[in-house]
């Protein structure tokens, strides 16, 4: 296995977890879940330093990693699905296709994130940062991101079916042919964010503000929830929408 550099990285080393230590972890956590918990250990590295770490393919599901620091971590094509990551830092990560249904990331940093094809299914990322993420063609579906940043990330192809997104950042995000069918995004920013194609069948836009959104037609509008206080570009501002339940 190639050993990378951490010298650009002053904190990578701070008691960081050792490359076979950690091949240790997810030897024994594999065991743990063929066995139904009768061999091997849960994987608790709650907190821990593991920095640039190795997940490739790797079956981490259910383990505690909580507030873990998993910068620039390999987690390409892994299995992270019921994990505790709450408040982990995964910064410049590679996700690509890993698995996190059912996953708690709230209030996680996942800024710059390369995370294609993930699934996030049934996942809580209410808080989480998302900034200047690569998500293209990521599932969400039913997904918990209240309060959420995910301003100036590609979700170009995303699904957020069914998930709860009251108060998201998604300012300057692109949102090409994204599915936020049945979605809340009560107080949503959605300033300059791209949407052509974007489907809003179901979904509730009271208070959001989509005053600067690109690429957006009556079209999309028309199966939406609306209140009073959503905002619309100019050139929709007539645009009829459906009333939303007062809450």
């Amino acid at each position: 296995m190639t050993t990378l550099s951490l010298k650009d990285d002053p904190d990578a080393n701070l008691g960081r977890v050792e490359e076979s230590d950690l091949v240790e972890y997810i030897r024994d956590h594999g065991l743990w879940l063929a066995s139904a918990g009768l061999e091997g250990r849960q994987c608790d590295l709650t907190g821990a330093n593991l920095t640039y770490g190795g997940f490739l393919e790797a079956d981490m599901s259910r383990a505690r990693l909580s507030g873990a620091r998993l910068v620039n971590a390999n987690l390409r094509e892994s299995n992270f699905a019921g994990a505790d990551l709450r408040g982990a830092n995964l910064e410049g990560a590679s996700m690509v296709n890993i698995n996190l249904a059912a996953a708690c990331l709230c209030d996680a940093n996942l800024y710059r994130v390369v995370s294609p094809g993930a699934n996030y299914t049934d996942a809580d990322l209410a808080g989480v940062r998302l900034r200047t993420g690569n998500l293209l063609g990521a599932v969400f579906v039913r997904s918990q991101l209240t309060r959420a940043d995910l301003s100036d990330t590609n979700l170009a192809g995303a699904t957020f079916r069914d998930s709860v997104m009251d108060g998201v950042n998604l300012s300057d995000a692109k949102l090409m042919m994204v599915d936020l069918s049945a979605a809340s995004l009560k107080g949503a920013d959605l300033s300059r964010a791209v949407l052509f194609g974007a489907i809003f069948d179901d979904a509730d836009l009271s208070d959001a503000d989509l005053s600067s959104a690109l690429g957006l037609t009556a079209e999309q509008l028309e199966r939406a929830f609306a209140n009073r206080a959503t905002r619309l570009p100019l050139d929709l501002d007539g645009c009829v929408m459906r009333e939303a339940a007062s809450s």
